[in-house]
C-alpha cells in the first residue's frame, strides 16, 4: 500500500516536473521569439527610413539631372550664338577691309560707312564678351551640378546596398523566428504527451491502489 502511494506521488511529482519544464521552456522560447520579432521590426523600420530617404534622394537627383541638362543645352546654344556672332564680326571686318581699299575714291562715304561698321563690330564684340562670360558661368554651374549628381548617385547606391543587407538580415531573422516557433511547438507537444502519460499512469495507479481496499 505504501509503495503504491509512493508510486502515485512519484507520478504526481513527475507531472509537476513536466509542467514546470514546459512553463520554463515556453517562457524562454517566447522571450526568444519576442526578441527576434523586435529585431525584425527594427530592421523593417530602418528599411522604411532608407526607402523614404532614397525617394527624396532620387527626386533631388532627378531635379539635379534636369538642371544639368538644361544648363548644358543653354551652354551649347550660347556657344552656337558666339560662333555666329564671330562669323558676323569677321564678315563686317572683311567689308571694312574692302571699304578701306576704295577709301581714296570717296573719303566722305568711306568715313560714314567705316563709323557704321565700327559701331556694328563693337556691338557684336560686346555681345560676344557677354555671352562668353555667361558660358564661363554656366561651365561653373555645370561642374557643380555634375559633382552633386555624382554625390547623390553614390549616396543612393550606398543606401540601396544597406537596404539589401537589411532585407537579407530580416529574412534570416524571420527564418530563425519560424524555426524557434516550430521548435517551441514541438517541445510543447512532447511535454503534453509526457504529461498525458503521467496523468494516465497516475489514474491507473490510483485505481489500483483502491482495489485492495474495496476487496477488503
Amino acid at each position: 500500500m505504501a509503495n503504491k502511494k509512493l508510486a502515485v506521488l512519484a507520478i504526481g511529482a513527475f507531472a509537476l516536473f513536466v509542467l514546470t519544464m514546459a512553463g520554463c521552456a515556453t517562457k524562454k522560447q517566447v522571450a526568444t521569439v519576442e526578441e527576434q520579432k523586435a529585431q525584425v521590426e527594427k530592421a523593417d523600420n530602418r528599411i522604411n527610413e532608407l526607402q523614404q530617404s532614397n525617394e527624396e534622394l532620387n527626386k533631388k537627383l532627378k531635379d539635379t539631372q534636369s538642371a544639368l541638362e538644361s544648363a548644358q543645352n543653354e551652354n551649347s546654344q550660347l556657344k552656337q550664338d558666339v560662333g555666329s556672332l564671330k562669323d558676323q564680326v569677321a564678315a563686317l571686318e572683311s567689308q571694312k577691309a574692302e571699304l578701306e581699299k576704295t577709301a581714296a575714291a570717296d573719303k566722305a562715304s568711306y568715313n560714314k560707312k567705316a563709323r557704321s561698321l565700327n559701331g556694328q563690330i563693337g556691338a557684336l564684340k560686346k555681345n560676344i564678351a557677354e555671352k562668353e562670360a555667361l558660358i564661363a558661368s554656366k561651365d561653373g554651374e555645370i561642374s557643380k551640378l555634375q559633382t552633386s549628381e555624382a554625390a547623390l548617385k553614390a549616396t543612393v547606391d550606398e543606401q540601396s546596398r544597406k537596404m539589401a543587407a537589411l532585407n537579407a538580415e530580416k529574412d534570416a531573422l524571420s527564418a530563425q523566428m519560424k524555426k524557434t516557433i516550430s521548435s517551441k511547438n514541438l517541445l510543447i507537444g512532447i511535454l503534453i504527451v509526457l504529461l498525458g502519460l503521467a496523468v494516465i499512469l497516475a489514474v491507473v495507479g490510483f485505481l489500483r491502489s483502491r482495489k485492495p481496499a474495496s476487496a477488503g
